[in-house]
């Protein structure tokens, strides 16, 4: 299966991406363990950009690089059409210029606080934007020899949830001892989830954790279990295990991705619902009394729409979503919160 390539050319200061056809699936970014390690908040198309910059590092790279994507492939990585989302373009590179990662070096005892990005210009004549990552983020990102953590980019991009994205980084660093243990307050840091988000934990569990268990398990060659560590009977961590998949389990986790993809079938349909607060009577009645199609729409819809809105009644919203056919694409006319 082909997938895409990215090839470079020169022109003055910046660098800039076309696209050439490749039977080469696996492109690998690499990560110092600090790094992996780090607090900070990001949504989803935020983290899609980080993802695709990483992979313009070169490995013998002394310093960052401008680096340029046409504007239509960058609308079209973050999930937006090109036609009038100029503006919002701008904002998602604005944030990632303001979104501040806390970086704590133990062995040095010292935190540092810094930006993802130091540039981002759009050549509005010429139809580019070229980022830069911030000079600061160069020992954590650059020439790294040891203590790094190697990840394929083709696992995380497939990701819908950001957490499923910053979980398996995590799990991924510690995949040759096979198990990790992290506290329920780690893992809210590093995935960026505020004080007031999921301040129960089992709609932690089912909205983070066990999402993320499963996106990670249908969509990459690993396999990542855990079991709760409690004290009294409060949950205050998690034993995490990770071990790659053999070729039996890695083609039956191919067929049950084949089957989950886009949510078309019914159960991951009503497991989605379940997951934002439908019984499963008022679950069932949806699906029966509405398209699939348009129930997986509505819920990508509210998904994308929850990166940029704050949601008091998420559950209200998917219903209101359904019953008006609401589609990934034109998310951002709604005006409507619940």
């Amino acid at each position: 299966m082909s997938c895409q390539k990215l090839v470079f050319k020169k022109d003055k200061d910046y660098v800039f991406m076309t696209k050439i056809k490749t039977s080469q699936s696996n492109h690998f970014v690499v990560k110092s363990n600090d790094l992996v390690e780090a607090r900070y908040r990001l949504s989803l198309q935020e983290s899609h950009v980080v993802l695709w910059l990483l992979t313009q590092i070169s490995y013998d790279d002394e310093d960052f690089k401008l680096h340029s994507m046409k504007i239509s492939d960058f609308a079209k990585m973050v999930g937006l059409r090109v036609d009038g989302q100029y503006d919002e373009l701008q904002k998602i590179t604005e944030r990632l210029m303001k979104r501040v990662l806390k970086i704590r070096e133990l062995n040095k005892k010292r935190l540092i606080q810094v930006s993802w990005l130091s540039a981002a210009i759009y050549e509005e004549g010429r139809g580019y934007v070229s980022l830069r990552f911030d000079p600061a983020l160069k020992p954590y990102l650059l020439q790294l020899k040891s203590h790094f953590t190697k990840i394929n980019i083709a696992d995380t991009m497939k990701f819908k949830s950001i957490y499923a994205v910053r979980i398996f980084e995590l799990l991924l660093q510690y995949e040759p001892i096979g198990k990790r243990e992290i506290s329920i307050d780690e893992i809210r840091d590093c995935c960026g989830i505020k004080k007031d988000e999921y301040e129960l934990y089992a709609h932690l569990k089912s909205r983070v954790l066990n999402r993320a268990k499963t996106e990670i398990n249908a969509k990459t060659d690993y396999e990542v279990d855990y079991k709760e560590i409690k004290e009294s009977r409060k949950v205050v961590g998690l034993e995490w295990t990770i071990k790659h998949k053999t070729h039996f389990e890695k083609s039956q986790s191919e067929k049950a991705t084949i089957l989950e993809k886009e949510l078309r079938s019914t159960a991951a349909i009503l497991e989605q619902l379940l997951e934002y607060g439908f019984t499963k009577q008022a679950a069932n009645r949806l699906v029966k009394n509405h398209d699939e199609a348009n129930i997986v729409n509505a819920i990508k819809a509210v998904e994308v729409y929850m990166i940029k809105h704050a949601v008091k009644n998420p559950r209200a919203l998917v219903e209101t979503a359904i019953k008006e056919k609401w589609h990934p694409e034109k998310y951002a006319s709604k005006k409507k919160t619940a």
